[in-house]
């Protein structure tokens, strides 16, 4: 205990290691004498009838989800060869086996069937939010397929992600401009892309690239994913709850893991050239995609650049009554580089490694009154992330492997005033570095089942650096534990109890600045028969400030005292910046929820969410004009302070900026408005995410209809005296109801899909007195032909033509926004306003 108690690290890897090992000793044979295995496995879908022929027979299998989750098997039960039993499972699947060893079978879809393994490539049996190999996940998971994307018609990842119900386009996403008044840090101050689930902020989603993590962009600690190549992705797995049990901090409003590409054969050149029909803003896109996959090793490498034009408020009847000229989007220029490889040295044992290398460089002009002072920016952006693996097949059907990840990013940031010939250079920088040792596998076998148990144990780094110097850093030291459970033993002919699954799940960790945290989760997933499974999680969040929260330059603004709602010719101090002090934040997370499968060609499910977020770190004014008048942040406002109170502030300030009208007179001073971040903040989220996907034959073909919808309701509370405010619903904030349906019709390789978005109404407080901001439905379509033959040019050719906002719509008018960004009279976090925009993709594979 002496020594666990003076090297706590050292003893937690070596009592992760001591689990493993007697887990492993305590498994028992499932080899009948006579070499046969005994099988059980209910009727359910053929992916997860692989996924437990995988743990019962002791051996990898990789396959193609997408394809095997749309049949069914039948029950098998008794003992069986690994061949005979694989040949009942893909009786009917669509599948053969392409390549197998005595450890490890790869499958593909059958020739038969009118595609190439290139179609759907071999993709591991493990889902986003869980660690374990076959398991099925209780917490809601929103899977996108390669397919879904190339119909989606999105040349842009960032596009695909806010196209989401359960994502909202505000925060750190192109587009975004006069948002920052009402929601300080809602803006886009670097041409980033990020995810922000539910509405709770960029950096409370966690991003991942086959499951390893990103660092932040700087400028709001958001992941940036816009340097993602979408001609690699395999598959994005949204997993909407919170997940720090099995992935840590930063994962509150829940998962976003990009899968890319792993194993493919040849060479794929794409390109994607967008206008908008009113004029302005043009995208090009181009991406090649070169893969070769032997029996021992793979590579591939996934090269794209894009670049955007910008859109400004002269290009738009819609936004000329603007005084001044600003970006409505910002240039931008971005390539990235994309590399994976691996090698088998043998049945157990297998190296594999990703680097992901990109830049963006985004220039922009903002104005935001005719008497504001111009602000010209260019910012520079590289970023990068390189993750290797070692996967290490135990006995026993146990897996073990090592990830060593390091990755980083930096904002160089020009930005100038040239009506007062003032220039500024600041850079930040951030860099993140890991090392994880897991391992899953069976850990013992029960009448009811396979009890399956995921450990691990790890060791990162975070560092940041500003312009000035400012470089902290932190350690953390971790580890969890994953247990997956069956309670009862499944049974197809049980009729209300097919079967019961428990999920236990932690994480602790012990942060080098704030100290130990713990993250527990429960599970359970109930099926009372085939075609139906509940769902319930509940678990526990932890998100430690970031350090551009904590160390970023502290500002003091002097602003006339009606700029911040004020009355009478006064002038209002008031401090933005870091915060050394905060404290992490926490939060619980709840959900329930329902999928619902009569047949293979039908799905709906439902899913009951509860978010509640404690000491969220935000500016607590977050609407500073009304910062005076708004009984909501008196704890944060000083009245007639003193001139030594005055002295101090600005003292304690790396810049004083006067937007007032005249010099700083300390006797003019009413008020110092208290706006640096701080551990001010309750959020809860409460909502319902619904899902339905449907196809059937029709017309000569395959009709598939799908619609997703998320309501929710989202509330603030700044201090406990402060009351509890509604903010969904509301402009420039998550929406209370967003929905996506849509359909496609395939026949040969003709593809026609139709989308259909829609907004619901909002509330614009912003505006005296308070009105209604219309809905908004927007309609997308995108045809695409891929060429048949087995041979001459227009083989492996594919040409899609797509239309987003087909019927040019503009957007509902938001008053309250022009108030103070005079001209920009809509909600530019949930709307757009650059109309119809059509574009032409052409890929060719050889």
């Amino acid at each position: 205990m002496r020594n666990c108690k003076t090297n706590s690290r050292a003893c937690n890897i070596s009592m992760i290691a001591l689990v493993i090992g007697a887990s492993i000793f305590c498994s028992t044979d499932t080899y009948a004498d006579d070499g046969k295995i005994k099988f059980n496995i209910p009727a359910e879908s053929t992916a997860k009838a692989l996924n437990d022929f995988s743990t019962q027979a002791s051996i990898q299998i990789l396959f193609p989800y997408e394809v095997a989750a749309r049949t069914t098997v039948l029950a098998l039960k008794g003992e069986y060869s690994r061949q005979e039993a694989l040949a009942q499972l893909l009786a009917s699947s669509g599948l053969e086996v392409a390549s197998q060893t005595d450890k490890t079978i790869t499958l593909r879809v059958s020739e038969r069937q009118g595609q190439t393994a290139n179609d759907v490539a071999p993709t591991e049996v493990i889902v986003t939010g869980s660690h374990i190999r076959g398991g099925n996940p209780t917490s809601p998971v929103h899977s996108i397929s390669q397919k879904e994307i190339q119909q989606s018609g999105y040349s842009q990842v960032g596009d695909l992600i806010r196209s989401l119900p359960e994502s909202f386009g505000g925060g750190q996403n192109p587009g975004v401009i006069g948002a920052d008044f009402a929601n300080i840090g809602n803006s886009n101050s670097s041409g980033a892309s990020t995810a922000n689930l539910r509405g709770l902020g960029t950096d409370a989603t966690l991003v991942l690239v086959n499951g390893h993590r990103l660092t932040g962009d700087v400028a709001s600690q958001g992941v940036d994913i816009s340097p993602i190549p979408i001609g690699a992705i395999q598959r994005v797995e949204v997993v909407t709850d919170g997940a720090s049990s099995l992935y840590g901090a930063d994962a509150v409003a829940g998962v976003v893991n990009f899968i890319l590409r792993k194993n493919y054969d040849g060479l794929e050149v794409a390109g994607n050239v967008g206008v908008a029909t009113r004029g302005g803003t043009t995208t090009r896109t181009v991406s090649v995609l070169a893969g070769r996959s032997g029996a021992k090793g793979r590579v591939l490498a996934n090269l794209e650049y894009a670049k955007i034009d910008g859109l400004t408020t002269e290009d738009r009847d819609y936004t000329s009554a603007a005084t001044t000229v600003s970006d409505l989007i910002q240039p931008i220029k971005r390539r990235s580089l994309f590399v994976s490889g691996g090698y088998d040295f043998s049945d157990r044992v297998a190296l594999s490694g990703d680097v992901l290398v990109a830049d963006r460089v985004m220039t922009g002009q903002l104005q935001q009154f005719a008497s504001s002072p111009r602000l010209l920016q260019e910012i520079y952006t590289p970023s990068y992330s390189a993750a290797t693996t070692l996967d290490v097949t135990l006995s026993r059907g146990w897996k073990g492997r090592v990830i060593a990840v390091a990755s980083g990013s930096r904002n160089a940031m020009f930005s100038a005033y040239p009506d007062y010939g003032v220039t500024n250079n600041i850079s930040y920088a951030n860099s993140g570095r890991y090392l994880e040792v897991n391992a899953d596998g069976t850990a013992v076998r029960l009448p009811s089942g396979d009890v399956k148990l995921a450990v691990g144990a790890g060791y990162r780094t975070e560092a940041w650096r500003n312009s000035d110097g400012t470089a902290p850093t932190r350690d953390v030291t971790y580890a969890f534990a994953e247990v997956l459970a069956p309670l009862v033993l499944p049974s197809a002919t049980r009729t209300g109890l097919h079967a019961l699954d428990l999920s236990l799940s932690g994480r602790a960790e012990r942060y080098s600045d704030f100290g130990s945290s713990g993250s527990p989760k429960i599970g359970l997933r109930y099926v009372p028969f085939a075609d139906l499974t509940v769902r319930a999680t509940w678990g526990k969040s932890f998100k430690a400030p970031s350090f551009q929260q904590m160390y970023s330059p502290s500002i003091v603004y002097l602003w006339n005292a009606s700029d911040v709602g004020g009355t009478g010719s006064g002038a209002a101090l008031m401090t933005y910046g870091g915060n050394p002090n905060l404290k992490p934040e926490k939060s619980t997370s709840k959900t329930l929820g329902i999928d619902y499968a009569p047949s293979t060609s039908i799905k709906f499910s439902a899913t009951w969410f509860d978010i509640d977020y404690t000491d969220r770190v935000v500016a607590p004014v977050s609407r500073y004009y009304l910062g005076l008048s708004d009984p909501t942040y008196a704890p944060f406002i000083e009245l007639a302070p003193t001139k030594v109170r005055q002295d101090q502030v600005i003292a304690a300030a790396d810049t004083f900026y006067n937007f007032s009208a005249g010099a700083y007179d300390p006797t003019n001073v009413v008020a110092i408005i208290n706006d640096a971040n701080a551990n001010a903040n309750a959020q809860t989220v409460q909502g319902l995410d619904v899902a339905y996907r449907q196809s059937f034959d029709a017309f000569g073909g395959i009709l598939s209809t799908f619609a997703n919808a998320t309501a929710l309701k989202l509330r603030q509370q700044t201090s406990a005296a402060a009351p509890n405010l509604t903010l969904s619903g509301t402009v420039l904030n998550v929406p209370s109801f967003k929905a996506r349906a849509g359909a496609t019709w395939l026949k040969g390789g003709l593809s026609a899909t139709a989308f259909a978005n829609y907004i619901a109404s909002e509330t614009d407080d912003l505006a005296t007195p308070i009105r209604t901001v219309a809905p908004w439905t927007t309609i997308d379509t995108t045809i695409s032909y891929q060429f048949g033959g087995s041979s001459g040019f227009a083989r492996g050719l594919t040409v899609a033509i797509s239309i987003a906002n087909f019927f040019d719509k503009m957007p509902p008018y938001a008053f309250g926004v022009g108030l103070n960004y005079p001209g920009i009279d809509f909600d530019s976090t949930n709307t757009s306003v650059v109309g119809r925009f059509a574009s032409i993709a052409i890929k060719k594979a050889w």
